[in-house]
């Protein structure tokens, strides 16, 4: 199997332009959604992140 290493920095340089503009997004999400609202879903995302981790000792 022979890999191409243009094709692996191309697909390196769209990953990484696709994680900017998600960030991007994430922010304007951010600026106009309510505190009450992210933060809400932000402890749900933790609370279920933690709860897994319990379950994986």
């Amino acid at each position: 199997m022979k890999i191409d290493l243009d094709e692996l920095r191309k697909d390196k340089e769209n990953n990484f332009k696709e994680r900017l503009e998600f960030i991007d997004r994430y922010v304007e999400w951010l600026k106009v959604t309510p505190n009450k609202v992210w933060s809400k879903q932000h402890k749900e995302f933790i609370d279920s992140a933690y709860k897994s981790r319990n379950i994986q000792k």
